[in-house]
């Protein structure tokens, strides 16, 4: 188990999380870089923000997630998207998306993978929202280190791993697209949904209401996005 605290290090050589004496060359990757979030309510808490940024000495984490957004266009609510547009990229070294729960959960469509540059993105769908904002980022920032992370799994509302939404997706496909996405533009994924460990048979134990993390739940993703980022 990765020992969360100021002294926590992990082997660099094998990722087996044995202590290491010396980490210094692997862990200062990202001493006194900055970090930008997006995403929705799991990033807003900022659960997993609060425990990385001592470890690998963050000397900035601006969290950008925001309650029941979405990454499809909206019309009352800022999605992921339109938020994410208006960021100045070229003050942060990272960007993380988690996102796509809430996408799956409030029936967007999921829209298809359209070439890279492309003139026909459609914002009003999870993919071609996506593709915008992956697109902004690249072009605002090309040195900039972008991670998509892929929703967990969940059991709320109704909303599991086996329901299909009101157009006819089941959450994998919104994590599909994510995995394609990562491949098509060359961008790290942290697949959650296949990584974390969290399911139908975690929930109670990892989350406080079938979605959401609770303090476990977030020492159990924070390690995962820690070890990920030691990595890329």
């Amino acid at each position: 188990m990765l020992l969360f605290n100021n002294n926590a290090s992990i082997d660099a050589n094998n990722n087996t999380g044995s202590i290491i004496n010396n980490p210094d060359i692997y862990f200062n990757k990202w001493s006194n870089k900055s970090w930008v979030t997006l995403g929705d309510s799991i990033t807003r808490a900022n659960g997993y923000q609060s425990i990385i940024k001592p470890i690998l000495g963050f000397s900035n984490i601006d969290n950008q997630g925001i309650n029941g957004q979405t990454m499809a266009y909206q019309n009352k609510n800022k999605s992921t998207y339109t938020m994410g547009k208006n960021i100045d990229y070229n003050k942060y070294d990272l960007v993380t998306i988690f996102s796509g729960t809430n996408d799956f959960r409030y029936n967007k469509k999921l829209g298809s993978i359209k070439p890279l540059g492309s003139k026909n993105f459609d914002k009003n769908t999870f993919t071609g929202s996506y593709q915008l904002l992956i697109e902004y980022i690249l072009s605002s920032n090309p040195n900039i280190d972008l991670v998509l992370i892929t929703p967990i799994q969940r059991n709320r509302d109704g909303y599991n791993v086996n329901f299909r939404n009101k157009v006819d997706s089941k959450l994998i496909d919104y994590v599909n697209t994510i995995r394609e996405l990562g491949n098509m533009y060359s961008v790290p994924v942290l697949d959650l949904y296949s990584e974390s460990g969290i399911t139908e048979k975690t929930m109670d134990t990892f989350t406080r209401d079938g979605l959401h993390p609770n303090d476990v739940g977030y020492k159990r993703i924070s390690e995962k996005i820690y070890r990920f980022l030691l990595n890329i």
